[in-house]
């Protein structure tokens, strides 16, 4: 596992975590050894750095196995394209389990977790001569970091999983802990929390000329988001195999409590503001992920285009303005009835909502224009035609480049398949930017201060302190640019606490949220067992040329998505048990 070839491939490729190029000036890479590493401010960060970049925190990337979507296609939020691909095939029928446990959901990150115990190991011995007491310990922090982040990615997949806090070495180390059974969920959430408190004490409050390196308040935000889970799953999950998967029910508020002081401790005290820098609240939030301002973000993945990039436009714009593939997500009418109405504050749902059928898309929640591409809206400075086919005289033309809309229903096979396309994330402009394969540079937001406001009112109403939740829920929906019913005063108890878990579901769409969300709440055998709906539009020209539109549901994929009950945990899988017989597999997959 030390073998010194692994430095020379960190050395050999561009690292995006930082703006300083001082690793680079470094000696000949065939003359680096084990020693030389250690005893290098710049090869010690090299070395992190490269650790950055295997962590599993970006959804931004691309994964072919579920043909360019992203986890959210996994979820409601959206539907895969590619008929060919294991996410329509295995995931979204509820077909899987240990035969076919693999990524974009599967990651056993034992080799990155070995890196940073090795790295810990390293750099707390490093000389004085080296480094600081300060750069030490900000080096140390990050590691913490990035340890506590890694088993959470562990904790929310499989539960309890081996803690493994030392670099193992086959020569050394033995047999029995080289091979360690799984701890229980409880004890992976507990050293979690344990590092994320042992990475804020040591890590800077920013890092002034280095960006993506993670600050002190990334790990107060992983202990938010990771007591939330732990709280969760507490209060909805069950225990079973003597804790190995699920936490005591008896912890559910301590868990609560933790979560909420974290997020208020950033709220008060991390100097972050609600990103509100334009007068559209559409185009706030949606620029909110463009702009790469460090008004809300608190720690982020960054991407360069052209020299290290993703390919999400590339995956995601509408057809006719794709350099290839292009819409591989494809939105859901049950998101889109998720906003509520503008006037009412209601959902379409509710009784007096002042929901109209005939024109969906109006007078909605503004993230809704934010996050979605709807007909006839501008992107890159072209309207969006969602149409199926053009009815004149009473005739229905369904052919491509006659009656059918340019991004339209059945104008390609990379079309959308439901009636509208994904907005979010994606590079705007003046006209079409045909942007290719690695060539988007916009950033992945891990953590922002929308999600701590969040996390705070979910956790304030399972406290039963509903005064707090809707505190801190209206400012949410205020920067959303919502009029009615801010602070939700005509819900209450569990109405109220679905309602907050409606602003987490579109305040986060499409940001790697919502399927690990209704896991942990226990809901995803109803939430993710649904059969998906689309809107087929057709356009009506009269005699004078004027045009209208009329709108109709239909089911949008060939059958239902199914979640069932195992599914709350992912299989470790018989290879892994082949290797190790002390791993106990989940419930449902034997």
């Amino acid at each position: 596992m030390k073998n010194i070839k692994l430095i020379v491939a960190i050395l050999a490729i561009t690292f995006t975590v930082s703006c300083s190029d001082n690793f680079l000036n470094e000696p000949p890479l065939d003359r680096i050894t084990e020693n030389d590493v250690w005893s290098d401010k710049n090869l010690m960060d090299a070395y992190l750095f490269k650790i950055y970049d295997r962590m599993p925190w970006d959804y931004l990337e691309s994964f072919w196995d579920v043909g360019g979507s992203q986890r959210d296609a996994l979820s409601d939020l959206a539907r895969g394209t590619y008929s060919w691909t294991v996410l329509n095939n295995n995931y979204r029928p509820g077909i899987w389990g240990t035969a076919n446990n693999t990524w974009p959901l599967d990651w056993w990150g034992y080799d990155v977790l070995w890196k940073i115990n090795y790295s810990i190991e390293n750099i707390d011995q490093a000389p004085a001569s080296v480094l600081t007491i300060e750069e030490r310990n900000q080096r140390l922090g990050e590691l913490y970091f990035l340890r506590a982040y890694s088993y959470f990615e562990l904790a929310k997949r499989y539960g309890g999983v081996p803690i493994i806090l030392e670099a193992q070495n086959p020569d050394v180390t033995p047999q029995e802990e080289l091979f360690p059974p799984r701890n229980t969920e409880k004890e992976v959430y507990e050293q979690v929390l344990t590092d994320t408190q042992a990475a804020f004490d040591l890590l800077p409050n920013r890092w002034s000329d280095q960006r993506g390196r993670a600050p002190k308040w990334a790990a107060k935000a992983l202990e938010s988001r990771a007591a939330l889970y732990a709280a969760s799953i507490a209060k909805y999950g069950t225990v079973q195999l003597n804790g190995l998967v699920g936490i005591p029910a008896t912890d559910a508020d301590g868990y609560y409590q933790m979560s909420l002081a974290a997020s208020q401790k950033i709220i008060n005290e991390g100097g972050y503001e609600l990103f509100n820098n334009y007068p559209d609240p559409s185009d706030n939030y949606a620029n909110l992920f463009l702009d790469e301002t460090y008004d809300e973000t608190i720690f982020k993945k960054i991407w360069i285009p052209f020299e290290k990039g993703h390919s999400y436009d590339l995956h995601n714009v509408p057809y006719s303005y794709r350099v290839d593939w292009g819409a591989s997500m494809s939105p859901t009418k049950q998101l889109l009835d998720s906003y509520e109405m503008l006037d009412t504050g209601l959902l379409p749902s509710e009784p007096g909502s002042g929901y109209d059928e005939n024109n969906p898309f109006e007078n909605r929640d503004p993230r809704m224009k934010g996050t979605l591409l709807t007909n006839n809206d501008i992107f890159q400075g072209l309207p969006v035609e969602l149409w199926y086919g053009t009815e004149t005289g009473g005739e229905i033309d369904t052919d491509r480049g006659t009656g059918v809309g340019k991004d339209g229903l059945g104008i390609h096979p990379d079309a959308t398949k439901t009636g509208f396309y994904v907005r979010k994330h994606l590079e705007d402009g003046g006209s079409p930017l045909f942007i290719k394969e690695f060539y988007s540079g916009t950033d992945g937001i891990i953590f922002r201060l929308g999600e701590m406001y969040i996390n705070a009112a979910e956790a304030a109403i399972e406290l039963n302190m509903e005064g707090a939740a809707r505190d801190f829920i209206e400012p949410i929906r205020t920067r959303a640019g919502l009029q009615q019913n801010l602070r939700l005063e005509s819900y209450s108890g569990t109405d109220l606490r679905d309602r907050i878990r409606n602003e987490r579901k579109l305040e986060m769409a499409f940001e790697d949220h919502r399927y690990w969300d209704v896991r942990r709440w226990r809901i995803a055998t109803e939430a993710l067992s649904i059969q998906v709906e689309g809107l087929r539009i057709l356009r009506r020209v009269d005699g004078f040329g004027n045009a209208t539109f009329s709108y109709e549901t239909f089911d949008a994929e060939a059958e239902k998505m199914n979640f069932f009950e195992r599914h709350y945990y992912l299989p470790i899988g018989q290879d892994r048990r082949n290797n190790n017989d002390k791993l106990i597999e989940n419930p449902g997959y034997d």
